[in-house]
């Protein structure tokens, strides 16, 4: 492996505990406060730097995830509706979840989305920076859009998405924080697996993610949107079973897998 990798993702994980660490000073405001837009994460690498270096290291060698187990699962974490958030942390809860077993989880998470979406394109918007698979041939685990020139990596969306609500979940299901947070992990490192994101886009959605979650419960117009999917799981305690076994079990052995750390 070589030697910038380690340099580049002490210097980033420097930078991100910097960041939030001046995140917890700050009062967290509703979202009723009009602020100028503001990035959540520290800015993308510079070009040359080495934590750019790094990040197109880890496209490189992630290329050779292509056609594997784990390559499939980033095909499937590509789909970011709600009702597919669900099912991709039901396995991590240890019973299915489906917008019709769960309607007002389904509606929280639904809501959470949007607000992902609003914030991760004002985040987009301000950076501007282009997905690691335009201007070359690589394989990516998805179909190439057209309009990929305009549609911009930094913070991931998917990321952002898959860590907001694996810290929503866990704080509705604490008994399996550690799986729930796993797999938010892990689905954040789908996109770079799959090759439509630079690694540190994810680092950022982890960051993002993080201050969009915390924005969401604050907000008191989401506390009965919270209390009904709160007072809905503490009626189905007993819930159990609908899993699909495979898809569990290629979820457990994807996290073997740590493309953002150099073990691709």
């Amino acid at each position: 492996m070589v030697p910038f990798r380690t340099t580049g993702r002490a210097a980033f994980a420097l930078a991100l505990a910097g960041f939030c660490a001046t995140a917890h000073a700050v009062p967290v405001h509703a979202q009723t406060m009009p602020e100028a837009p503001v990035l959540f994460a520290p800015p993308p690498p510079a070009q040359g730097s080495a934590m750019d270096a790094y990040d197109r290291t880890v496209f490189a060698e992630t290329r050779a995830l292509k056609d594997t187990a784990r390559w499939a699962l980033a095909r499937a974490d590509a789909d970011a509706k709600p009702e597919a958030l669900l099912a991709d942390f039901s396995c991590a809860i240890g019973h299915a979840l489906t917008d019709k077993s769960n309607p007002a989880l389904f509606k929280l998470v639904s809501a959470l989305r949007d607000a992902v979406k609003v914030q991760v394109k004002i985040q987009k918007n301000i950076v501007r920076r282009p997905r690691p698979f335009v201007g070359n041939d690589a394989p990516i685990c998805v179909a190439r859009n057209k309009d990929a020139a305009e549609d911009y990596a930094y913070p991931s969306g998917h990321a952002t998405t898959g860590w907001s609500a694996a810290l929503l979940l866990s704080s509705l299901f604490p008994t399996h924080t550690g799986q729930i947070l796993a797999r938010g992990r892990e689905y954040g490192e789908s996109r770079v697996v799959c090759g439509v994101h630079w690694a540190s886009d994810v680092w950022a959605g982890f960051v993002t993610g993080s201050v969009v979650f915390t924005q969401f419960v604050s907000d008191p117009a989401h506390a009965e949107l919270l209390d009904a999917a709160r007072r809905e799981i503490a009626a189905q305690q007993e819930a159990s079973g609908g899993l699909d076994q495979k898809r569990c079990t290629i979820e457990d052995q994807g996290r073997m897998v740590a493309p953002l750390t150099g073990k691709p």
